[in-house]
């Protein structure tokens, strides 16, 4: 050792991959943690911004078990008036369902029909209001 000289010790090999291992770990684990993705959700876009169906403070509210989903048509005369999309991947179909349900339960749509699977797991299908 050299008067006045600092040392820094000398890492053995082992210890500088370890070291840069362990450093490597610490962005996954945190994005792990952090949890990336989100609870599922849902996003409706309206086939006409200035559709009434967009004012939703028209509407009361109705019972969620009242919308009807299907992913067939309905023999009844409707109106199309937008489309709901499921985000954050349903684990399965009776979630995505009750999630487009009690989303447009609170605008008083009518019904979901043509419900389909897309292909990055998530849902869609048409809002429709009967006539």
């Amino acid at each position: 050792m050299i008067p006045g000289r600092i040392e820094i010790p000398k890492l053995n090999p082992l210890g500088c991959r370890l070291r840069v291992f362990i450093y490597s770990l610490i962005p996954l684990l945190s994005l792990l943690l952090s949890g990336c993705a989100g609870s599922p959700t849902t996003r409706i876009s309206p086939y006409s911004w200035d559709d009434p169906y967009r004012k939703a403070e028209n509407y009361e509210s109705k019972n969620p078990e009242s919308v009807i989903v299907t992913e067939g048509d309905l023999e009844r005369n409707y109106r199309e008036v937008a489309r709901i999309y499921t985000e954050g991947r349903p684990k399965d179909k009776q979630e995505a369902f009750s999630l487009m349900r009690s989303r447009l339960s609170s605008f008083r749509a009518d019904a979901v029909i043509k419900v389909r699977k897309k292909k990055n797991k998530n849902y869609e299908g048409i809002v429709v209001l009967f006539d």
